[in-house]
């Protein structure tokens, strides 16, 4: 047990050295492009999100417009009896 915990923060710190080498000699790059990837999806989610808030908006238009249609038939039907 104590062999796989010794590996597993061995393996740790090799990973944290390893990431702070990189980004010292490639200046950041690799950083960078996920940082970029990030922001991308980042603004597909927003986009997204300002799609779904106009559908809910239409739906909500929608649904006043055919309640208004309904309640005119409905004194129409009620004026005719």
């Amino acid at each position: 047990m104590f062999k796989l915990i010794f590996r597993t923060i061995t393996l740790l710190v090799f990973l944290v050295f390893l990431c702070i080498a990189l980004a010292i000699w490639k200046g950041g790059e690799p950083f960078r492009w996920v940082g970029d990837k990030l922001i991308t999806a980042g603004r597909t989610i927003n986009n997204f999100g300002d799609f779904i808030d106009d559908v809910i908006a239409g739906g909500r238009a929608i649904q006043k417009n055919y309640k208004q249609i309904k309640e005119i038939i409905d004194q129409e039907r009620g004026g005719e009896d």
